[in-house]
């Protein structure tokens, strides 16, 4: 669709509290931007939808609290966390932060000291943590996993934090295909149905996936039936198969079947730049809601009705809401260089922006690139990419695909070998549970006291566990 012809005129900067090394502790500390914006009033129990809904789509090192907070301003109905992987959440710590007012679920594992050394050098340090959130926040903790207990105990850590989970099923990328995850699931339907399953049975929150479309839409169809029947709150859908690329065009078309078939809400992934072509977008589709990954990446302005701001006026107050949350440098940087360079990639402000060792030489460049007509006026903007068709990129498709294969292979394998081990630490576990009844029924001193702690034994726990589980 065609971009909007009026743009209106700039919104004020958000207020910035920077923290001075001068700053004594008696100072009052900074309003959280959350609070500032939304007033700390999260959304009412019982209005949590998956109809209608704008949503920022969960993208590595792009999803994390600064750019769900800024989207949110802008009017994103529904905002999805980075994939953090299941042994990450599970290897941490949930604590509430006072100073931003936040829940932060922190590395259990012991500081370096190096990094206490380094930490207790700065008046401000960076944020450490897996995942951040606040009370109230929209948000839906995407994880990446391949094994359904290890699923539901990593769910249950952040599960009274987050408004709903999803299951990653649609990453393409070797990491996750060749661990038995992501894309790697689609080929597993066993294990996608006892992930899922375990999930819904288990938690009391909303559970869904996003996938991506099959070679054959009829393999794509039968997937999403086993995954309507697991009871999913929702899917979310990819118009790529996996080894396609961002460059080559989402097919919107096949998805309007799929939806036609389906029972519940499904929510459409691909090719959304601008606010007008998420209705375009649904009406095409059929899709209850639609989710924008790269559209919101370089510019989150993409949310509001009245049209998009500059890159600049939003890398800006990206930087502002980063600061304010003691954003990771890293993290920060990744987000302002990838605006700039969908807009500016050859501007020597921009390679400066990408070379830049701190915050200051960070926002100094930034300010040079703001005499770029396509990061300083709306009017220019420009999208990052230039699309290609499938027929014109045949070699590079086989090549991902061959690639994928060999991916899918080790995948497969680990997740039979997962499947393999349960089996028969559940057959061990039984076995040692028998064994302790009849050594109870023939010494009558064990039943009087099992073990010196007076509890029962530590299998006995486990053998219950998984049978709830499962």
């Amino acid at each position: 669709p065609a971009s909007r012809p009026g743009i209106d005129p700039l919104p004020p900067a958000m207020e910035h509290h920077p923290t001075s090394s001068s700053s004594s502790s008696s100072h009052p500390l900074p309003t959280p931007p959350h609070l500032e914006l939304f007033g700390g009033s999260g959304l009412e129990e019982g209005t949590w939808s998956y109809e209608g809904k704008k949503i920022l789509a969960p993208m590595v090192r792009a999803g994390t609290l600064p750019l769900r907070v800024l989207s949110r301003k802008y009017g994103a109905d529904m905002v999805y966390s980075e994939e953090i992987i299941d042994h990450s959440i599970l290897a941490s710590t949930r604590v509430e932060n006072k100073q931003h007012q936040t829940i932060d679920f922190l590395p259990t594992k012991q500081i370096s000291k190096k990094q206490r050394r380094k930490m207790a050098a700065t008046t401000q340090p960076e944020n450490r943590s897996k995942f951040r959130t606040y009370i109230g926040e929209p948000v839906v903790f995407q994880m990446g996993t391949n094994d359904a207990i290890r699923a539901l105990r990593a769910a249950q850590v952040v599960a009274k934090d987050v408004r709903a989970i999803d299951v990653n099923m649609g990453c393409p990328k070797h990491f996750s295909v060749h661990a038995g995850m992501g894309a790697g699931l689609l080929s597993s339907p066993e294990t996608v149905k006892d992930i899922l399953s375990t999930l819904v049975r288990n938690l009391s929150i909303p559970v869904t996936c996003k996938i991506r479309l099959l070679d054959d839409e009829k393999d794509t169809l039968n997937l999403l039936k086993v995954i309507e029947g697991c009871g999913v709150a929702a899917v979310g859908i990819h118009a790529r198969n996996v080894h396609d690329r961002p460059r080559h065009p989402a097919m919107l078309q096949k998805l309007k079947p799929l939806v036609s078939s389906m029972s519940i809400p499904v929510i459409h992934n691909g090719d959304i730049f601008r606010y007008e072509e998420f209705d375009w977008a649904k009406k095409e589709t059929g899709c209850a809601s639609v989710m924008a990954a790269r559209g919101a990446l370089w510019n989150c302005s993409i949310f509001r009705p009245e049209g998009l701001l500059p890159v600049y006026q939003v890398a800006k107050e990206y930087i502002n809401i980063a600061e304010r949350y003691s954003n990771p440098f890293k993290n920060t940087k990744y987000m302002v260089t990838t605006m700039l360079i969908a807009q500016i990639p050859k501007s020597p402000a921009c390679r400066e922006a990408q070379t830049a060792k701190d915050m200051k030489i960070l926002s100094e460049a930034l300010e040079r690139c703001r005499v770029e007509p396509s990061v300083g006026d709306p009017r220019h903007y420009q999208l990052g990419v230039k699309f290609i068709s499938r027929e014109e990129d045949l070699e590079t498709i086989d090549r991902n695909r061959r690639k994928h294969l060999r991916s899918l292979k080790e995948g497969l394998a680990r997740l039979q070998e997962a499947r393999k081990r349960i089996l028969e630490e559940t057959k061990h576990e039984k076995a040692t549970l028998e064994t302790s009844e009849m050594n109870q029924q023939s010494d009558p001193s064990i039943n009087e006291n099992p073990n010196r702690h007076g509890s029962t034994p530590k299998y006995c726990h486990s053998l219950e566990k998984k049978r709830k589980v499962t």
